[in-house]
């Protein structure tokens, strides 16, 4: 009884010991950064991250908060008439912009920086939205190329992982780009701009394979067999005939790692298949078992029910195209890139 006794306050006194070195040096670490907000203001949602970021080395030593809010840029853009914003959805971005911000001055943040992406880099009327945004919540917004998304985008993957960057295919699928970005033999960056995203490509599965007025129709659910087996042939060939030779190369070497990114694979690929590491078989038996279904039966609402089979069919046949038999999810979106790449901060 003594001999169990001894053992149990040993071990608190043990545990009280670690807790003492812990905490001092735990503070230690965060004190020395600070505190930065980002904002990726994509096609589809606006994600806001808050860091702890050491300014000396650019990396990330905590993320304090993160959350996201759906806000349909390029569903609206592609419906509209004129290649602009509407006010309806304006308004919602900026209530969105509005509410992440409140978060980010609680946390006394820096600055915080906003990179918005490809709708914003199609809409005619995307630098005056932007200007509005800075007007009425304080958050200036960066209009990225295409080459910048891929180069924040590589950049939040590899922070975050083990994997040597030269053996990394960082892959990216938004609402209307999509980027598949390395390093060249070289080292500089090497970004592929793909030919479809995730509403171009529903909207062509509507018009092309059902055969349907875009005007009139907005959700290619339900679809049947035959319909997802068309989706996933088109992304497949597109896949072989647009990629970019060094990109198809690598990621068939041994040594590579596709690392996945952004929410369309962190909600979307990975929820399908319930892990991180997707897997192309179990991800093409996940599609299958939505034939039929329609928007009320998938998971999401609105926007995000009307691509829920069509992502995965998108991300099938590239996988087929390409060779990939697993992609590896990382949490990751453009403002964990944002939150150190050195030209926003100093």
């Amino acid at each position: 009884m003594r001999k169990r006794l001894s053992i149990s306050i040993l071990a608190v006194i043990l545990g009280i010991l670690m807790l003492l070195f812990w905490l001092p040096t735990n503070q230690a670490i965060l004190a020395k950064g600070e505190i930065r907000a980002a904002m990726d203001i994509g096609s589809g949602a606006t994600n806001l991250k808050i860091a702890k970021v050491d300014p000396t080395t650019d990396k990330i030593i905590a993320i304090l908060f993160e959350k996201s809010i759906p806000v349909p840029y390029q569903k609206h853009l592609e419906q509209s008439t004129n290649n602009t914003f509407d006010q309806q959805v304006m308004d919602e971005g900026i209530s969105a912009i509005k509410a992440l911000k409140q978060v980010a001055d609680e946390y006394h943040v820096k600055k915080v920086v906003g990179v918005a992406t490809a709708a914003f880099r199609q809409s005619s009327n995307a630098e005056d939205f932007a200007n509005q945004i800075k007007e009425k919540t304080g958050v200036p917004v960066r209009i990225i190329n295409q080459d910048e998304e891929g180069i924040l985008a590589f950049r939040g993957a590899l922070a975050l992982t083990s994997v040597d960057p030269n053996h990394a295919v960082v892959w990216d699928i938004g609402g209307g780009s999509m980027q598949l970005t390395t390093l060249s033999d070289e080292g500089t960056y090497l970004v592929e701009k793909g030919k479809t995203a995730s509403v171009p490509f529903k909207n062509y599965v509507i018009e092309n394979i059902q055969h349907k007025d875009l005007s009139k129709t907005q959700t290619p659910n339900p679809m049947n067999r035959e319909e997802l087996q068309a989706a996933i042939q088109y992304a497949e060939n597109l896949a072989q005939s647009s990629t970019d030779p060094y990109i198809k190369a690598k990621i068939i070497k041994e040594n590579t790692h596709v690392l996945a990114v952004g929410n369309l694979f962190n909600i979307g690929m990975k929820g399908m298949v319930e892990s991180s590491h997707v897997k192309r078989d179990a991800l093409e038996k996940a599609t299958f078992l939505w034939v039929g279904k329609t928007d009320e039966e998938l998971p999401g609402k609105g926007a995000i029910a009307e691509v829920a089979v069509t992502n995965p069919a998108m991300v099938l046949g590239y996988m087929e195209g390409l060779h990939i038999k697993q992609v590896d999810t990382v949490d990751v979106n453009n403002a964990d890139g944002a939150l150190t790449y050195p030209p926003y901060w100093q």
